[in-house]
């Protein structure tokens, strides 16, 4: 059994099943590291649509402010350096094996819904001190969100 790098959603249903595939694991008398922590969906699609809508209104904001320059992929990469980072990426050489580790800008679809709504709370919180009014509609998952955490 392959575990994927986002993990296994555990639950008594699955239990079973997970624990047959780790016995032979066990069994070859190495030790190994388990790590539980509450399951988080990935960042919606709703999420990430409205994330590629603000980019659009940042970028026009910018255009217009003189930035002519702030296409919205170049928004979406400078929003994503100034709040979310970086991470280490292990790459290989296939022609000479030598391994580096690369900087690289994390990935919103590496977020689950919790990390991508803090990240867009920091967009919206960032246009907001030059009063740009970014679109929430008030059925997205965004608002939905912001409405549970206010209430």
């Amino acid at each position: 059994m392959i575990i994927p790098k986002d993990g296994i959603k555990l639950h008594r249903g699955n239990l079973g099943a997970i624990t047959q595939h780790l016995k032979p694991l066990l069994e070859s008398g190495k030790c190994f590291r388990l790590q539980l922590k509450d399951w988080h969906e990935k960042r919606s699609l709703s999420q990430n649509s409205l994330s590629h809508v603000w980019y659009e209104e940042i970028s026009d904001y910018l255009i217009k402010s003189g930035r002519t320059d702030a296409t919205p992929a170049w928004v979406k990469r400078n929003l994503k350096k100034t709040f979310l980072g970086y991470e280490e990426v292990e790459y290989t050489d296939f022609v000479t094996g030598i391994k580096t580790i690369e900087l690289e800008l994390r990935h919103t679809s590496d977020l689950d819904t919790g990390d991508m709504h803090h990240f867009m709370c920091q967009v919206e919180g960032w246009c907001a001190q030059f009063g740009l009014v970014l679109t929430i509609p008030q059925s997205s998952e965004f608002q939905v969100l912001r409405d549970k955490q206010e209430a």
